[in-house]
């Protein structure tokens, strides 16, 4: 039976995760609950694996990323985006791409700016996974005509979307607070000694990395968030940044107190760890990611995803010394909400995005990693075929890139839509009914990365759902 110590021990630790999930900025002080509910030293596998999850938030516009050119999907896909100028681009400036598993009759190409991701393509270090979105069940246009099949809650809406990709089941929307990649931390953390840098966020605190008994770390190029009032003069007096250090390690008699103060001293701990491992940038360290040019202002500029990217490079250089042997990290990249100005506006992000991903890729083959880690695109939803003046509207199923050394590259994985209007998956104006879930995609990714079958559908309550095999292949 739980003391009453115990439960109020517990009871605290649910009530200061639930805080982490909400958002507040008290992260740094909550990096290692999960130590303190239970962090025993375990022996780490002699392997390393990391995810790497690049969020494309705003809701990519797949139609425009991964394109169909044979002559009746091109004809169909021209005329869809013919009244938003420069959405309907020439054959001639496309990037094609040759699938090891050619599609009867069918031809595709990427988006001009994505010139990185088809050289990773062309080097069998890239795969298209086709027509993905959130799904609770294998869905007909037919059956949501007929109310037949349950649907994710809140379709096309960023907020619930959003949540809805990155949570455990589609079906909770908003409402779940726990990520597949926190639920993922939680069931491999015995792999590392030190649990605490197991889920790490260059974008801020992110659903995804939410577990139930694994707390995610925020960081930036410049390293760990510190504990403001700490690192700098309180107030801009030393004598106020020792007060409050004397009032976080004074000995505490409350409860829960003293086990806040125990949160604090291994957060503080954990921080210095994490900023005396990271690799430095440039020189002695990872490379600095070169500057792209601006397709709009047509000058170099810095790749906030590149640089993101090299953060996560400089923490992975540093995973002896963390005791880590699996880690997931979170990365965004902002701005594909494009219902307006999407032409300059989509052409300046793949270009971050394609450059950031082969930038990448050479960080991680400089570094012996590069079969030992995979990167992937995710998004709120996709977006339109149908251009609305100057850009397109929200949409449901998108196509996603996956890169790295252990990707079955080269090839494209799922069912590719028939292009045009009213066909079987057309919800209406090319909102794309997915054909794959995210379940799927994320199960296959999960599998990989060392978890059993009966824990991916421990992670996925859905994933039964999509057949008795529902794992994808692209990945080793």
């Amino acid at each position: 039976m739980m003391n009453e110590h115990e439960l109020s021990r517990r009871q605290f630790l649910r009530t200061a995760s639930m805080a982490s999930m909400a958002g507040f900025s008290v992260s740094p002080f909550l990096l290692e609950l999960n130590s303190v509910a239970a962090m025993a030293q375990q022996s780490s596998p002699t392997d390393y694996r990391a995810l790497v999850c690049i969020f494309l938030a705003g809701g990519n516009d797949g139609h425009g990323t991964v394109i169909a050119t044979d002559a009746e999907s091109f004809s169909a896909f021209t005329t869809a985006r013919s009244g938003a100028p420069g959405l309907a681009y020439s054959q001639s400036d496309l990037l094609p791409i040759v699938l090891k598993t050619p599609q009867s009759g069918r031809t595709f190409a990427l988006n001009p700016y994505l010139t990185g991701v088809q050289n990773l393509f062309n080097a069998g270090r890239a795969a298209v996974v086709t027509n993905t979105g959130t799904l609770i069940a294998p869905t007909t246009k037919a059956q949501i005509q007929a109310n037949s099949v349950p649907l994710p809650a809140s379709l096309y809406s960023h907020f619930d979307q959003t949540a809805a990709w990155q949570a455990i089941a589609a079906n909770g929307g908003s409402a779940v607070h726990e990520g597949w990649g926190g639920a993922m931390a939680d069931l491999i953390s015995t792999m590392n000694s030190n649990a605490a840098f197991t889920c790490i966020s260059t974008s801020g605190i992110a659903l995804f990395l939410s577990g139930q008994t694994s707390f995610q770390l925020n960081v930036t190029s410049a390293g760990p968030i510190p504990i403001s009032g700490l690192a700098s003069p309180l107030f801009g007096q030393q004598a106020g940044s020792s007060a409050l250090s004397s009032i976080l390690s004074a000995e505490e008699t409350n409860l829960f107190a003293k086990e806040y103060e125990v949160i604090i001293g291994r957060s503080i701990a954990a921080q210095a760890s994490l900023a005396s491992s990271m690799l430095p940038a440039g020189p002695g360290g990872v490379a600095n990611p070169p500057q792209y040019l601006d397709p709009v202002l047509n000058k170099l500029t810095d790749n906030s995803l590149a640089i993101s990217l090299q953060t996560v490079a400089r923490i992975m250089g540093g995973r002896s010394s963390l005791g880590v042997s699996r880690q997931i990290f979170f990365v965004q990249l902002g701005g594909f909400d494009t219902h307006d100005n999407q032409a300059p506006q989509h052409a300046r992000l793949l270009t971050q995005l394609g450059e950031a991903l082969e930038y990448f890729d050479t960080a991680m083959t400089t570094a012996g990693l590069n079969s030992q880690v995979t990167t992937f695109t995710a998004s709120d939803f996709g977006r339109t075929l149908t251009a609305n003046s100057a850009g397109t509207d929200h949409g449901w199923g998108s196509h996603h890139i996956v890169t790295g050394g252990a990707v079955n590259g080269q090839d494209m994985y799922g069912q590719y839509p028939m292009i045009g209007s009213n066909q079987a998956n057309d919800m209406g104006a090319g909102r794309l009914i997915p054909t794959t879930s995210v379940e799927q995609y994320a199960g296959t990714l999960a599998r990989w990365f060392g978890l059993s079958d009966g824990q991916v559908k421990q992670v996925f309550p859905n994933f039964s759902n999509f057949g008795s095999n529902p794992y994808m292949g692209f990945l080793s």
